[in-house]
């Protein structure tokens, strides 16, 4: 499978992108060039899910194994993380869809 970018889902609206950049660096240092997660900025809260390339999709099981299923350690939520694989593939792609985000 070549597929390497899968939307994270079911974040707790108090993680920030730092927190989610760091959590994920724990396991995958430098093996990933986009993360993208949505903000909900009326509400100053992320909108539960974030979009993740990883640069070798061998990165992909590893991580996925580390964190699905899992509830999440900060802010004692009860949310479970799921994880599919993105409709944009690859960091191009991405950057393309969410460059005028807002």
């Amino acid at each position: 499978d070549t597929r390497s970018t899968f939307m994270i889902r079911n974040i707790p609206n108090k993680y920030t992108q730092k927190m989610m950049i760091d959590l994920v660096n724990e396991s995958h240092y430098r093996k990933f060039d986009f993360f993208y997660l949505r903000m909900d900025f009326i509400n100053h809260c992320n909108c539960g899910y974030a979009f993740i390339n990883f640069i070798d999709p061998k990165s992909v099981v590893p991580f996925a194994k580390r964190l699905v299923g899992r509830k999440w350690e900060k802010f004692n939520s009860d949310k479970v993380c799921s994880i599919r694989y993105a409709d944009y593939q690859g960091k191009d792609r991405l950057v393309e869809h969410f460059r005028n985000s807002k």
